[in-house]
């Protein structure tokens, strides 16, 4: 039998204290696991106490903290898990959400294969007020070929969840890291970047392997226009610099690019021309 891949979870930490102790011990026992990195983002509530004490408790969690204890936002407290990580594969876990026991299943076989750069899942919902499961995935029904894999990303937005990818610690070499200066939709816009890089596999995609908290304190990422705009400015400005971009996937970028930060349509004409006379070669995504 191979050598057990070791897996480090990372979870950022910032007002989830009721939650976070489940979240911690559903990773905890996973075979798989190799350590649990608790990045504490300056939590007004009692987390930090907690991380401390579950660090205690558990050898596998690891605390740590951005210097002086600063709040800098999910992107900067991942990387910073990813910097102080151990093991050869990187997972995430929402500290208000939890893993099954099946989490890493398929990751065990399908990362004996060299080729294979990252594995995603299904994540199921768990109602909290109502103390209550969804059949509802959030996941691709179907196996999505790896060439059309970023394509299907943009026109079916949300099949992807944080709780569900497992990474090859050596794609983020080439993709880089979370870019900090979104404050949301950081994850989507590392997620396009691994999809256009890496060779992205399919887990359990027929089955929660990870369940999404839903309750009174979620953020409300999706209301804010600024951070979509901002979103869509990083996607563009990451993806034109790209060799071998499909060009369907390009021309959604752009277009999404151009219609969330113009006013009106004038406005987004002049953007156009603007970008393609930087960039005469994104022509080609149009004809």
């Amino acid at each position: 039998m191979k050598n057990l891949i070791k897996i480090s979870v990372i979870t950022t930490v910032y007002n989830a204290e009721t939650y976070l102790r489940q979240a911690v011990e559903s990773a905890i026992d996973l075979e798989e696991v190799g350590e649990v990195i608790l990045v504490e983002d300056k939590s007004p509530d009692n987390a930090l106490a907690l991380c401390r004490e579950l660090e205690k408790e558990y050898e596998k969690v690891r605390v740590f903290q951005h210097p002086n204890g600063e709040n800098r936002g999910a992107g900067a407290s991942r990387n910073l898990g990813i910097k102080k990580s151990t093991c050869d594969f990187i997972a995430f876990l929402d500290a208000d959400d939890f893993y099954l026991p099946n989490r890493f299943k398929s990751e065990q076989k399908l990362f004996e294969d060299p080729e294979v750069d990252a594995v995603y899942g299904g994540s199921g919902f768990y109602f909290q007020d109502k103390q209550a499961r969804s059949e509802d995935l959030t996941s691709f029904e179907q196996k999505v070929d790896q060439e059309n894999l970023l394509y299907e990303m943009l026109i079916l937005t949300g099949k992807f969840h944080t709780n569900t990818i497992t990474i090859r610690k050596t794609l983020l070499e080439k993709t880089g890291v979370f870019n900090a200066n979104l404050k949301l939709h950081q994850d989507t816009h590392l997620w396009l970047r691994l999809a256009h890089f890496g060779n992205l596999v399919p887990g359990q995609i027929d089955r929660a392997v990870s369940m999404r908290r839903v309750h009174s304190e979620n953020r409300i990422a999706g209301k804010n226009a600024k951070s979509r705009a901002l979103f869509h400015k990083a996607n563009f400005d990451s993806f034109k610099n790209y060799k071998n971009v499909d060009k369907r996937a390009m021309k959604i970028l752009i277009n999404r690019y151009v219609f969330k930060v113009s006013k009106n349509k004038p406005e987004a004409l002049r953007l156009y021309l603007k970008i393609f006379s930087a960039n005469p070669e994104l022509l080609r995504c149009y004809f």
